[in-house]
């Protein structure tokens, strides 16, 4: 079956089908997605950004060929990254985000009446826009004033920050590229230095399949500084291997323990207390994982 690649990371195939193939070089796998239109196609001075409408997962961002969230199922990875972190806390008033450029975790902090200030740092200020055009209206953000978008490296961003944050959701990019710098040691020095004294961050941290590395880097780095690091489980279909991890760092405060009374679920479609509970419940390789974090160099 021949493949011709256009610029925006789609292949057309011999049929005339356009198909998004998706290879992950440490698998060894490609997965190929569908589309039945290709909405949009762009090149900001960072990426190509593409949205495309497919059968199985609706609306998809697509960035340098690769998808990030749809329609359909984008729930499940928003949700997770943002009731966790927000229901540990017992009282966020200052929420900072790294990524996240389509406010998708965001719209999920905004259910928390008491949370007083929003902050997304999103590097590419395209996606932002594109997002609010394909994928959600720009009428939901309108009268959102605890909003703030702010377009700058997220590198840059967070070393100047100081105590700022009582929560800081840090929706990275892989590790290559512009996004190697997120992996730093350097930079969770500064996400802790944001943090006030009981701050809560959480990360993603990868797929326990073949981001084992990812995953155990990063529980390193923030052992080294935090003395609660929990990591938790997720079911992405639209990612390879579906199973993915996000690791919270605390000052202070234990997600087990967590008072479930403030999750606000009644409109979610993913997480409920049982959810919460249980993502932190892990098989045996992954906690073999997490047992072996502490012999990365």
């Amino acid at each position: 079956m021949s493949r011709e690649k256009s610029l925006s990371g789609l292949k057309k195939e011999g049929d005339g089908n356009i198909w998004i193939w998706n290879y992950v070089a440490n698998a060894h796998v490609e997965v190929g997605y569908k589309t039945q239109s290709l909405l949009h196609y762009e090149k900001s001075p960072y990426q190509q950004i593409s949205i495309v409408e497919t059968k199985l997962f609706g609306r998809m961002l697509v960035l340098d060929g690769t998808p990030q969230n749809s329609m359909n199922e984008g729930f499940i990875y928003n949700e997770m990254i943002s009731h966790v972190p927000l229901v540990t806390h017992p009282n966020p008033k200052k929420v900072g985000m790294i990524g996240g450029g389509d406010c998708g975790p965001a719209r999920e902090v905004m259910k928390y009446t008491g949370v007083e200030e929003i902050t997304v740092c999103e590097l590419d200020a395209k996606v932002t826009e594109i997002c609010r055009k394909y994928l959600t209206p720009e009428s939901v953000f309108e009268k959102e004033s605890r909003l703030h978008m702010v377009h700058l490296d997220g590198m840059d961003w967070i070393k100047e920050k100081k105590s700022d944050f009582d929560v800081l959701i840090i929706d990275r990019p892989d590790p290559v590229g512009p996004g190697r710098k997120l992996f730093s040691s350097d930079f969770y020095q500064y996400v802790y230095d944001a943090l006030t004294d009981d701050g809560i961050a959480v990360f993603q941290s990868g797929s326990p399949i073949y981001n084992v590395s990812t995953l155990q880097g990063t529980i390193k780095n923030l052992r080294e500084r935090f003395p609660i690091v929990r990591t938790y489980l997720v079911t992405i279909p639209l990612f390879p291997c579906g199973i993915w991890s996000f690791t919270l760092a605390s000052k202070k405060w234990d997600p087990i323990e967590a008072d479930l009374n403030r999750l606000l679920d009644k409109d979610t479609q993913y997480i409920d207390r049982n959810v919460f509970l249980s993502s932190f419940v892990l098989p045996k390789y992954v906690n073999k994982i997490i047992d072996e974090a502490g012999e990365v160099e």
